[in-house]
């Protein structure tokens, strides 16, 4: 993953499809899989964001090992006082778990909630399982596609979107498809008829939460980070999916549409991909830093 790892290894938490040739301190993002457009604009990272990396290595490798076994679980948990698993533990539960015993052990990474790049990941990083986002500080939310900030005077704006697909089939449209590698239109969060077996009775999309979120990174001009689900493609998870870190992008444009045959409306976001050097420019970043400072989270 890092240039101090010579030497190949049997698993690899990140296994890139937007590749990068490490020298020294430089990296040179090379096109890949899912980048058409990638710049080939030389960036330069500290060598506390290379520590980064390996700790978030480190807590990936701890989180598939410890999803994987529950005799690690219950060691950990005794060790640390905490609640022992009673039953099958599986699916949303079992990663919350997981989740909650890295904690206990120190092992979560970037846990300051920001706007902006998270140190120790590149575009084009790969994660198994929703949970891993978590700890590693780029999606703070186990379940919902939408993850934000607020400030003291209660405004809201985006962090980080996972753009998962799983609101596609309630429109007519193209939801979520791409029309560019670098621009595609993602729907509003609430009201999915998906969830609740299909049975639920659909209503309106309200400006409220992650929707209203969203909205605010296009009047203040924030990014947002983008990570989108991927089925059925190499370095999958045993489910057959996987997610990838697809750089900052920027709210340009919004507004509301009538959900198929429902007659009810829904909330559509344009994301378009900001220019790659932006993306770990260290002058963007200064820049960013000393804009942060004003504001009150």
């Amino acid at each position: 993953m890092v240039s101090s790892r010579p030497n190949p290894v049997k698993e690899r938490p990140f296994s890139k499809s937007n590749q990068a040739i490490h020298v020294g301190k430089r990296v040179q993002h090379v096109q890949g899989q899912f980048h058409e457009t990638c710049s080939k604009k030389v960036t330069t990272f500290t060598p506390e964001w290379y520590a980064i990396r390996r700790n978030i290595d480190e807590a990936l490798r701890c989180y598939r090992r410890l999803r994987l076994v529950k005799e690690i679980r219950d060691k950990v948990s005794n060790i640390h006082g905490l609640s022992p698993e009673r039953g099958k533990c599986s699916g949303l539960a079992l990663h919350k778990r997981v989740g909650r015993l890295l904690k206990s052990l120190g092992k979560w990474v970037n846990t300051t909630k920001q706007i902006g790049c998270v140190a120790g990941i590149e575009i084009g990083d790969e994660f198994h399982w929703r949970g891993e986002l978590c700890i590693v500080g780029l999606h703070n939310d186990f379940q919902r596609g939408i993850d934000c900030i607020a400030s003291l005077n209660g405004r809201i704006w985006a962090t980080s979107i996972v753009d998962s697909g799983r609101y596609d089939s309630t429109t007519s449209t193209s939801t979520g498809r791409r029309v560019s590698p670098n621009e595609f239109t993602y729907c509003g969060e609430g009201e999915n008829h998906i969830f609740g077996g299909g049975k639920k009775k659909l209503k309106d999309q309200k400006l409220v939460g992650g929707n209203l979120a969203l909205m605010n990174n296009m009047v203040d001009r924030k990014p947002v980070r983008v990570i989108r689900k991927y089925n059925h493609i190499g370095n999958a998870n045993d489910s057959g999916y996987k997610f990838v870190y697809e750089g900052l992008y920027r709210v340009t444009k919004y507004w509301k549409e009538i959900r198929g045959d429902s007659g009810t409306y829904v909330y559509k976001f344009k994301l378009v991909r900001m220019e790659d050097h932006q993306q770990y420019d260290s002058e963007w970043i200064k820049k960013y830093d000393e804009r942060r400072r004003h504001i009150s989270f």
